[in-house]
């Protein structure tokens, strides 16, 4: 990947991942977002605080700590 290239790859990597090279070696992947739902969903699946809350809920799961929804009302 050639540096005065870097905005023809952005636009390439919408579509599809563009593999970054450093002297014919991979080291990295672009990956662009089809979407704004996309680029907001790749946030939240990687933000700390989200995966904490997942994983919470998750160890209240195998613990059989569960509320129905029906017991909310």
């Amino acid at each position: 990947m050639c540096k005065d290239h870097l905005s023809s790859y952005l636009k390439k990597a919408a579509k599809e991942e563009v593999v970054v090279t450093n002297r014919g070696k991979p080291v990295g992947v672009i990956r662009g977002f089809a979407t704004e739902d996309e680029y907001l969903e790749y946030r939240l699946l990687n933000d700390p605080r989200f995966r904490k809350i997942v994983q919470c809920s998750q160890k209240d799961t195998r613990q059989g700590k569960l509320t129905k929804l029906d017991d909310l009302e």
